[in-house]
């Protein structure tokens, strides 16, 4: 039995490339944590992942963060695309924005024009896009890369951040519960997303239907922190309730 469920852990997070250890707890049918640890200690000693803070990274991840990418890409692609559009109208010219990494903002980052954007990103490959529209002043930050999500994040990250304004930041959630708020897999990410909401003047918070009710290791924001939401309908009632409490504007699509 254990034998069997280790393999299927290794499985999955070979097929995800970075997973929480709430994911594995579920997917192994609800065992302990200490359990899925004990699990994960196995796998990295035969070299299959390497754990991190409240997860673990599939090792074969590092020779194909290409195609890790493009499956986030593909998921839900339509309810991100109508969610980008539907954020375009709140980016002013000649405004200082900040994007977050995501599917959803790379949705978003595509149909950017041509025009007077200062735009400071943590995606890699949002810079690359932005890079081609010779009207925009594009800066990326540095600091350590993610492969599955192409971030870049980390103390540098965070210290280029405190050295800058923000009019608009666009960020995005890999989920959504009453309890734990806007949540992340990775801490790091986490990190550089509670000090951007900081600095900047106004947040939007761009996030589809699948993430509502999951819940991921590391919190960055709550409602109280969102001036706008933009999400594919129909929303939760519990999760209306709330916005409408914590005075968010929603766009729902």
């Amino acid at each position: 039995m254990a034998n069997r469920r280790i393999e299927n852990v290794r499985k999955y997070i070979d097929l995800h490339g970075e997973v929480t250890v709430d994911e594995l707890v579920e997917l192994c049918d609800g065992c302990s944590k200490m359990t899925i640890w004990r699990y994960l200690k196995r796998l990295e000693e035969e070299g299959a992942i390497r754990r991190i803070r409240g997860g673990a990274i599939s090792n074969n991840a590092r020779w194909d963060k290409e195609n890790l990418y493009f499956n986030r890409m593909h998921e839900n692609s339509e309810a991100k695309r109508r969610i980008a559009c539907a954020a375009l109208p709140f980016l002013d010219i000649n405004s200082s924005i900040f994007l977050d990494s995501g599917s959803t903002i790379m949705n978003l980052a595509k149909q950017l024009p041509n025009q007077h954007y200062v735009v400071v990103t943590s995606g890699a490959n949002i810079a690359m896009e932005l890079s081609q529209r010779v009207e925009m002043n594009v800066t990326c930050l540095g600091g350590e890369i993610s492969g599955a999500t192409l971030a870049l994040s980390g103390p540098q990250a965070e210290a280029f951040v405190d050295m800058i304004n923000i009019d608009t930041a666009v960020l995005s959630a890999s989920g959504y519960s009453e309890q734990g708020g806007f949540t992340i897999g990775s801490y790091a990410e986490s990190q550089l997303k509670r000090k951007v909401i900081q600095k900047a003047a106004r947040t939007i918070l761009l996030m589809d239907s699948s993430k509502q009710g999951r819940t991921l290791p590391f919190t960055f924001a709550t409602l109280e922190d969102v001036d706008i939401f933009v999400g594919d309908g129909p929303l939760p009632q519990d999760f209306l309730d709330a916005a409408q409490k914590a005075g968010v504007k929603l766009v729902e699509v």
